[in-house]
């Protein structure tokens, strides 16, 4: 009767020794393969952020020349020949003057990564917190800058049409025209309106600027960690 006893123990042993011997390789299979998801994840985030670079280094250089141009619009000691020289690295001083820069960096594999729930794959709080801050914080902030130089733009742009058709009716587009560049020094020089919101959209576009510069901070950093 004995023996019986320790033989159906020894057995019941053996079943629940082998069925936690089965957890434990099915949990290690499924920890392992998440690595590997994680680390594919990873890879794909690196690889749009570090493709985003030729796209960001075009919008810091257009909001560099629309500001540097509009500094030197206003500034009377800068020369009308360095303000030509300015003008012709922009597109046109329309678009300085009456319009506005969007920023809309590359975001299909975060917001696909997310939709599917694989963003969930990433352990680290501190690498969850950075892609939030780089593809959900930063570009709300840039909108909010941009939204005021728009708003700007647009009361620069009616405010011309209003005040000065003969200005606005030349071809504002061209970047090359040294002779509309000292009509519009003249009249931004004596009109302290037209100054006055000129320089409201100066600092709406070095909030944008402040703004976008923080993004590439966070980016360069976001970067730094995924590759680790």
């Amino acid at each position: 009767m004995k023996k019986t006893i320790y033989k159906y123990i020894f057995e019941f042993i053996v079943i629940v020794f082998g069925i936690s011997i089965s957890f434990f390789l099915e949990n290690l299979r499924v920890e392992r393969e998440n690595e590997n998801k994680e680390k594919l994840v990873k890879h794909n985030l690196l690889n749009e952020l570090s493709n985003s670079g030729n796209y960001l280094n075009s919008r810091e250089k257009a909001y560099n020349i629309d500001l540097k141009f509009l500094n030197a619009l206003i500034n009377t000691e800068i020369n009308i020949d360095s303000l030509y020289k300015i003008g012709l690295k922009g597109v046109g001083y329309y678009n300085s003057i009456c319009f506005y820069r969007t920023f809309d960096p590359p975001n299909s594999i975060y917001s696909s990564l997310v939709s599917d729930g694989e963003i969930n794959l990433i352990r680290e709080t501190g690498l969850k917190n950075l892609l939030y801050r780089i593809y959900i914080l930063s570009p709300k902030y840039m909108q909010v800058q941009i939204e005021g130089d728009k708003n700007a733009a647009d009361n620069l742009e009616l405010y011309l049409i209003k005040n000065y058709p003969q200005i606005y009716n030349k071809d504002l587009v061209v970047n090359d025209n040294i002779f509309l560049l000292k009509e519009l020094r003249t009249i931004v020089t004596n009109d302290e309106v037209l100054l006055a919101l000129i320089r409201r959209k100066k600092f709406r576009m070095e909030g944008k600027l402040s703004v976008f510069k923080q993004y590439l901070n966070l980016k360069d950093l976001l970067i730094e960690q995924l590759k680790i």
